[in-house]
């Protein structure tokens, strides 16, 4: 069949089912007349740009992904998968309609200029039309693709997909007369297209109560990072209530400036704090259990239909403090918010209470990745030793449903790993690809058990090769953090498991010996060094790729105080020495054959 023949009822039928004796054409296309626009059985969709002229609607299974682009032109329409945001190296797509045929191909973009067509056409058009304003195109693919030279393969890791559209439809396939330059009409947009479906709430249900919880005409102070505290009163409950769904309200307009939110619990029967003040770290007062959580790129969510957050009991709160992060690097001195977050609860009570475990790197200056580094990894340690007391306690093991991880501007991927019996069981959460402005609370199928005897490791990958600094650890966006919230259930009284690398093993690798007290630390030892700033001293070390990496295994090969923090205190464990862990065996995944056309 040639590439521009039209394509009748039966032959459309056969492209469907045989698609794997045409993958050395460069085209494929559909009739106007058999098309079905009904686009109600997709799952997830996005605007993909800030006016709503390009939207892409989305399904999968466990093979394939069937898109449709939904875009406000009548020229051709691009869609690509790319590495960083940009079009080097991006899988791409462009298709378009032209008297009444649609057309699909497939590419791959080596560079600013017209992305070059496939040896092999991997990319199934389903069906096409325009409408006058809007070019409408379905297609589906393989998750995991034939090409693997040029095409990406989607997995659960966070895509930077880039779009376009040119209001002229191509002459030609490729060459002078092919697809011609967008000009403005382009962009990235960071999605997680594997992202499981939250659990579903009826919202008309007459026994679903609402509390919102602003900030009231916040002028955001002109500085790059600012911790907001205000304290809430729930409400008053007679019975026990559970919290079933969060959602952010963050102002329109301020998008760019609201950069996270945490709710956290005061203890039952402590004096709250009272009003609303900036707070340079928490907890703020006996306020020290997350409750709720949001970040930039989130659109919140819902707990499974058997788990609630409890509310209304002589364990539960009374008050809580909300603490906004407002990003602000460009110092805008004129911006006022009353963003905030909204409770969805019910007397309905369900068969679980939740709870949040905080994991990760405790945040603090100790925590320091090296300029130069192509990939630095952090490990944080939450062992058996502050796992198993509070399992014990419960009596059962605690099952996660949901994770959100978190890591700032030169993280580029978190993970955590459960550790059964020296193996890596599973993972409580994994993106390989984090993108700072997308953190999304990220619902586990299925759920992960924590028993007895189960270690957490929770590691975060830095890229700094642009830098010629030290980034340490610490709240502002420029500064760097390794955490994930588990979400789990039956509630403990186990807040925080997470540790930090001993720094004076840290710091021998420039041969100092003793440090002081000071904040920053200083230099006590050798003589030579004498009252030098520690940065200083990292910073004025000659880096490179090399050296970072020698630095990272230097770091890894020594002590670790890890913390616990339960609702009854502290308990800081002695430092453990983090070199049992590496290597350890990756978790066994079985992946079936596929019998998708295509390969």
């Amino acid at each position: 069949m040639s590439p521009l023949q039209e394509v009748t009822p039966v032959q459309r039928q056969a492209v469907g089912t045989s698609r794997h004796q045409e993958s050395s054409h460069h085209l494929r296309e559909t009739s106007l007349q058999f098309l079905n626009t009904d686009s109600g059985d997709f799952t997830h969709q996005a605007a993909l740009d800030e006016y709503d002229r390009y939207t892409l609607l989305w399904k999968f299974d466990s093979e394939t992904i069937t898109f449709e682009a939904q875009v406000q032109t009548t020229g051709y329409i691009g869609l690509g998968f790319s590495p960083n945001g940009g079009m080097t190296g991006s899988d791409v797509i462009i298709g378009w309609v032209k008297d009444g045929q649609a057309y699909l191909t497939d590419r791959y973009a080596e560079g600013y200029f017209q992305p070059r067509l496939d040896a092999s056409q991997d990319v199934e058009l389903l069906s096409g039309y325009e409408n006058g304003t809007h070019t409408v195109l379905r297609f589906r693919r393989r998750l995991r693709p034939c090409d693997t030279t040029e095409d990406r393969e989607i997995t659960e890791d966070t895509l930077r997909i880039i779009w376009s559209f040119n209001d002229v439809d191509p002459v030609a396939l490729d060459g002078p007369d092919g697809p011609q330059y967008h000009g403005s009409n382009r962009g990235s947009k960071s999605v997680i297209l594997l992202q499981k479906s939250p659990p579903n709430l009826d919202l008309q249900d007459g026994n679903v109560i609402t509390f919102d919880m602003t900030n009231q005409n916040l002028r955001v102070p002109t500085r790059e990072t600012t911790y907001w505290c205000t304290s809430f009163q729930l409400p008053v409950l007679d019975k026990k209530h559970h919290l079933v769904k969060v959602e952010p309200l963050v102002q329109p307009g301020n998008e760019g400036v609201v950069h996270h939110i945490l709710i956290y619990q005061c203890s039952p029967g402590s004096t709250p704090p009272t009003g609303s003040q900036e707070c340079a770290s928490m907890p703020w007062g006996n306020c020290k259990a997350i409750m709720a959580a949001w970040a930039v790129g989130g659109t919140g969510y819902t707990y499974p239909e058997h788990v609630g957050l409890s509310m209304g009991t002589a364990d539960d709160p009374s008050y809580v403090v909300m603490q906004t992060h407002y990003d602000n690097p460009q110092r805008l001195n004129n911006v006022y918010d009353n963003s905030g977050i909204r409770f969805y609860y019910t007397p309905d009570v369900r068969q679980y209470d939740a709870g949040i475990l905080e994991v990760g790197i405790q945040v603090n200056q100790d925590h320091a990745i090296p300029p130069q580094a192509d990939t630095y990894d952090s490990a944080a340690y939450c062992y058996k030793e502050c796992l198993d007391p509070y399992l014990q306690q419960l009596g059962e093991p605690i099952n996660v449903f949901a994770s959100m991880l978190h890591a700032h501007n030169v993280g580029v991927g978190v993970r955590t790993k459960l550790v059964r019996n020296g193996v890596v069981e599973s993972y409580l959460g994994r993106d390989d690809n984090y993108d700072f402005d997308l953190q999304e609370t990220r619902f586990l199928y299925p759920e992960v058990a924590i028993k007895e005897g189960d270690e957490l490791i929770t590691e975060c990958s830095y890229r700094t090769t642009n830098l010629n600094t030290f980034t340490f650890g610490g709240q502002a966006s420029s500064e760097e953090m390794c955490q994930n919230y588990l979400q789990y259930y039956p509630r403990f009284k186990l807040e925080h498991c997470d540790s930090l690398p001993y720094i004076l093993h840290g710091v021998e690798f420039f041969g100092i010996t003793q440090l002081d007290n000071r904040n920053p630390p200083h230099v006590v030892k050798p003589d030579s060094m004498a009252g030098m700033n520690i940065g200083a001293v990292l910073n004025q070390h000659p880096w490179s790729v090399e050296e970072a990496e020698r630095f990272e295994q230097h770091v890894r090969s020594g002590p670790n105080v890890v913390r616990c923090k339960g609702s009854t205190g502290f308990n800081n464990l002695a430092g453990i020495n983090g070199q049992i862990w590496d290597p350890l065996p990756e978790p066994t995944v079985v992946v079936s054959n596929s019998t998708v056309s295509g390969c």
